[in-house]
């Protein structure tokens, strides 16, 4: 995020609006920078001030608005709690911002400067949301200690992305309780803990 006076504020928030609006009409490689200047009323080094391109400028404005639409609940019930993520991250798939990430995704293929800020900057803040919430799990003896944590996330969330990169089957939100039905039994303990247990 980019990092300036208390008075910069209302002009980072102009410029991440304005980008959302652009790329939600037209693809992330068709917007230019100078487009987004003009759109936030800025002059084009005022954004090249706090981002390093036109790609992390993008990327902020995609974090900040996803980390909004799918808030991640914090509860002692974790099942339920990754449930609801999985159901709110299938409606943001579903919706314009889903092109938007699946466009960015196929740019980091040819792209290694894209690829780098596209995990630093939209995939790692969200997947250390996501540990978080399986670490409680295995704190609160609801989550076996003996699995690769990052496996878990990767069967958890891997139907979903499979999903919006392939498009072999739609976007659900309503196959968040089915994903965790097939893969829950393999991670938690199996105790008795009150509402988590089905």
């Amino acid at each position: 995020m980019p990092s300036g006076r208390p008075r910069d504020e209302d002009a980072r928030i102009r410029i991440l609006g304005s980008v959302v609006e652009l790329v939600a009409s037209r693809a992330p490689g068709q917007v230019t920078i100078n487009e987004i200047a003009r759109a936030a009323s800025v002059g084009k080094q005022t954004i090249y001030r706090w981002w390093p391109s036109k790609t992390a400028v993008v990327l902020d404005a995609l974090v900040e608005g996803t980390m909004k639409a799918t808030p991640f609940r914090a509860t002692d019930d974790i099942r339920s709690d990754f449930e609801r993520h999985l159901r709110s991250v299938a409606v943001l798939f579903a919706s314009p911002t889903g092109s938007v990430i699946r466009e960015l995704v196929a740019d980091a293929q040819s792209d290694p400067q894209i690829a780098d800020e596209f995990r630093d900057r939209f995939w790692a803040p969200r997947r250390e949301l996501s540990l978080d919430r399986l670490r409680r799990g295995v704190d609160l003896g609801r989550v076996r200690d003996d699995l690769d944590l990052e496996v878990v996330l990767d069967a958890v969330y891997g139907p979903m992305w499979l999903r919006l990169l392939i498009g072999h089957l739609p976007v659900r939100a309503s196959d968040a309780t089915a994903i965790g039905d097939a893969v829950w039994p393999g991670i938690d303990t199996g105790g008795d803990f009150g509402p988590e247990t089905r």
